[in-house]
Formats: C-alpha cells, sequence, structure tokens
C-alpha cells in the first residue's frame, strides 16, 4: 500500500451542490461532507491526498455571504461563438473550492434546478465546458477528476475525448440518482462540437446525453451503496443502461454514504430540547413528550411514535404510507408526517390529520429544525422507499435512536440489519406493497411493547459506524488504485 513518501494525489471534486454554499437535496451533504472527510483522512493516514471542490455559482449572492474572491475569467467557445465566465475562490475548513459563474450570456436560472430541463442542460453544458477551461488556467493540475451525477459527468467525456492539458486525469463518476441523465442537453453538447459516447453498450438513445456519456469515459464509477451498484445491471433500475453495467462489472462498485457525525449527534444537538447518547436512550423519551404537547397531541409511553421526513414524491413510497396509515387504524400508534412536493400527497396527508386529529399532524414544508426534533423524538421512522441509492435519514434516525422501518432497496438494505435478532437495528420489507409493508409495522409495533428488546434494538442502531471516515477510506483506495 502507498505511504506518506509517495506521491500526494490530487482530486477535484466536482458538484451542483454542496453544503454550506448550495444543498437541495442528498447530494448536497455529500459534496459537502466527503471532501472534509478526505482532507482529514490525509491528515492521519496513509494516504496523501490534495482535494479541491468547483460548483457552480448558482447565486450571485454567495460571493458576499462567504467572501469569495474574483480569480480570472474564462471563455467557453460554442457555434453562437465565445461565452463568457467568471472563477471566484475562497477556503474553507482548509478546503480549496472554486465557483464558476456564466456571465455572457448569464445562466438561464439561478436555481440550483430549475424546472425546464433545457435550462438546466445549458447551465450544466457551461459549467462542465468552463471546468475545462478553468483547469487550464490555474497552477495546480488534478490526476483524478471526481465527478457526481449527469450535471457534472461531462467532464469525465471531455477529459477522455477532448483534453486540452498536457497529461489527462483519470476520472471517477459518483451515480447518486440513475434516471436523470441530462434530458434536453443532445442539440447544446452539438452546438459545443462535443462528440458523443462510443461505446457499444451504450444505446444510440443515450449517446448524446451527459450522464451516458460519462459512464463511457469514467476509468471508474461508483453507486452510492454497494446493493444499488448490484440493482443498476437490471431495467428495473438502470433505465435502459443496464447492459452497460452488466458488461462492465469489474469498473462499478459501490461504497455507502456517510452522516457528518459532529452535526447528527443527539448528545450535543443544540436544536432538540433534551440530549442524551446510547448510554441514556432512555431520555430519549423527554424529548417524544415535549413535541408532542407542542403539537397537541396526547402523551403514552406504550403507544408509538412514527415519523415521516421526506420529499412527497413517487420515488418515496408515499402512496405505501397513505394506505398504510389508512390500513392501521386499529392499531395504536401516532404519527408525524413532515414534507413537501406532490401537491395530491401533501392534499391527502392533511385530510387524513383533518379524519384522525388525536393522532396525525401532517407538516406540509420543508423545516430542518423540525426535522431534528422529529429524530429526537421518533420512536421509528417510515421509509418504504420504491427506489433509495442510499438515503440519509434511515443513518440519522439510528443515530438518534429512531427505528427504521424500510423497503428493502439501494441503501436502505445495505444500512438496516434485521438478523440476527440480537443485531437488529430496523426492519425491511421485501416487497414494495401495503401488505408487505404493513407486516413491518406491525412486528415493530409488537416490540415497541417489549421495552429492554426496543431499547437493544435502539442502541444497535446509535452504535453503528456510519461516519464518513469509512467511505472516505474506500474512496481513497480508489484513487489509489488509478494512479498506482
Amino acid at each position: 500500500m502507498a505511504g506518506k513518501n509517495n506521491k500526494k494525489i490530487k482530486i477535484l471534486f466536482a458538484a451542483s451542490e454542496a453544503e454550506p454554499f448550495f444543498k437541495v437535496g442528498g447530494l448536497g451533504d455529500y459534496a459537502g461532507s466527503l471532501p472534509g472527510a478526505l482532507n482529514r483522512l490525509s491528515h492521519q493516514s496513509e494516504f496523501d491526498l490534495d482535494v479541491r471542490v468547483v460548483l457552480p455559482l448558482h447565486s450571485s449572492d454567495l460571493v458576499q455571504d462567504f467572501h469569495l474572491e474574483k480569480s480570472f475569467p474564462i471563455e467557453v467557445l460554442n457555434a453562437a461563438g465565445v461565452q463568457k465566465g467568471l472563477v471566484f475562490r475562497t477556503e474553507l475548513k482548509e478546503l480549496i473550492h472554486y465557483f464558476i459563474q456564466q456571465t455572457d450570456p448569464p445562466s438561464p436560472t439561478t436555481k440550483v434546478y430549475g424546472n425546464n430541463e433545457y435550462e438546466n442542460a445549458i447551465k450544466y453544458a457551461f459549467f462542465s465546458l468552463a471546468i475545462d477551461s478553468m483547469l487550464a488556467e490555474i497552477d495546480w493540475q488534478p490526476d483524478i477528476i471526481h465527478a457526481n451525477d449527469w450535471h457534472t459527468a461531462l467532464i469525465c467525456h471531455l477529459m477522455r475525448n477532448k483534453p486540452s492539458h498536457k497529461s489527462v486525469p483519470a476520472s471517477v463518476l459518483v451515480i447518486h440518482n440513475m434516471p436523470f441523465m441530462g434530458y434536453g442537453s443532445e442539440k447544446i453538447l452539438l452546438d459545443y462540437g462535443v462528440p458523443p459516447a462510443e461505446d457499444d453498450d451504450i444505446p444510440a438513445w443515450a449517446q448524446h446525453l451527459p450522464l451516458p456519456m460519462g459512464m463511457a469515459s469514467a476509468d471508474k464509477i461508483v453507486a452510492v451503496s454497494p446493493q444499488y451498484a448490484t440493482e443498476l445491471t437490471t431495467n428495473q433500475f438502470a433505465y435502459g443502461l443496464e447492459r452497460y453495467f452488466i458488461n462492465n462489472p469489474k469498473k462499478v462498485s459501490g461504497i455507502i454514504n456517510g452522516i457528518d457525525y459532529e452535526k447528527w449527534n443527539p448528545d450535543t444537538d443544540k436544536h432538540i430540547r433534551f440530549n442524551y447518547s446510547g448510554e441514556n436512550v432512555d431520555e430519549k423519551i423527554n424529548n417524544k413528550k415535549h413535541l408532542l404537547e407542542e403539537f397537541g397531541l396526547d402523551f403514552d409511553p406504550d403507544i408509538p411514535l412514527m415519523i415521516v421526513i421526506s420529499r412527497l414524491e413517487d420515488q418515496k413510497g408515499i402512496d405505501l404510507i397513505l394506505d398504510g396509515l389508512t390500513q392501521a387504524l386499529d392499531w395504536q400508534w401516532q404519527a408525524i408526517i413532515l414534507g413537501s412536493g406532490h401537491a395530491g400527497y401533501e392534499h391527502a396527508f392533511k385530510a387524513l390529520e383533518r379524519e384522525q386529529p388525536k393522532r396525525i399532524r401532517a407538516c406540509m414544508e420543508y423545516n430542518p429544525e423540525l426535522a431534528r426534533k422529529l429524530y429526537a423524538a421518533g420512536d421509528m421512522i417510515l421509509m418504504p422507499s420504491k427506489y433509495e441509492p442510499c438515503g440519509l435519514s434511515q443513518m440519522i434516525a439510528m443515530r438518534y435512536g429512531c427505528v427504521p422501518i424500510a423497503h428493502a432497496v439501494g441503501g436502505l438494505k445495505d444500512t438496516i440489519s434485521e438478523t440476527p435478532e440480537k443485531t437488529r437495528t430496523g426492519y425491511l420489507f421485501k416487497q414494495p406493497i401495503s401488505e408487505a409493508f404493513l407486516a413491518s409495522i406491525q412486528k415493530a409495533i409488537k416490540d415497541f411493547q417489549e421495552k429492554d428488546k426496543w431499547a437493544a434494538i435502539q442502541k444497535n442502531g446509535m452504535s453503528t459506524d456510519f461516519s464518513w471516515d469509512q467511505s472516505a477510506r474506500k474512496y481513497a483506495r480508489l484513487y489509489q488504485q488509478l494512479t498506482d
């Protein structure tokens, strides 16, 4: 294994969002945490890594908010002529971050992800090409490009097929969400003179889309859980690109995401009323009592509180939650649902709250502070996702002693243990149907009545290591393989 005396490995980490700058979904958590974990790993282990991050400058407000330093202008050529941009830079927690702003013409959307596919495609095509231009101007050249999802997958393709530097870096493409491939990009990429993917395992309809183009060009592909890597060999999860994954098994691996253990710690969390740990998990019940009082619900230590913290979308199995709660009205439970999204689902949950005012509360909003209180108060979290590449909520919930009930898919299957019984951390059901979901809920409610058994399940989850350190080490080994 390479030691500290070996050459430093330089990694450019490209993403569409990253905390604390921009966060919409799980990618924001990932890109806001993994680079820092890699940096820490470099200080304390055999790996010698130099990680830098590049993001789009979605909003000029960020320049003042984070004291970004304007570095230099860049240009990108397309059929319409020269397109211009600016590169900004800042250092946060010992990590250098670059930001690329499209200035002339300006980006068609200031949202991280707009509602228009074509506008998103314009934005991220420019961003990817601008990274290539940026690297031609700075005195730091990466050994590895670490790209994420379709928004930055094109960089892998550009480096392989249109290099503008003396040395071409290796590339790692991480797939967080397969269905989104960059639709709307086809004509835009032709205008930029970007050649299509040339790989027999990529079907013709996908050869002009950023994600498949990146897949064909990347040296390694990483799915955000081992189970998701396996699922990508099926049409159900690969959306027509399964042949590529089947025929390139040595190129594909799965690395589970982590969570920030400083951010998610019930023992120090300032957002919850009563702090606790695995050593005194029985203190958790005080948070439940306090929150139920806030919501005007009766407190009974023998009645479990089920929580939902989710985007209200089909992917998340929201229909199963609605159906399951409706069918389980004869059982003893309470539920608080936090989420926003599809209007039909929002209306359905509010209607359920009106029908069951003594046991259900529906908060149809995005509220991170309330989410923390729910993790600390909830006994069980419902996650019947149709697909879940990794998932973070189940790991956060377990960290807070809130037991997941989830569909055995993707990262949910990889992170939740059912057997042997003494190591149980949650409940899994194999088929995404109401009957299977209800059976798991019923089993959990039964176990909840056995207080010692339930406390053991909580402690099992709280003691499981989901920190980024483990995942960072696996990425570091992958980088090392590519540079040896």
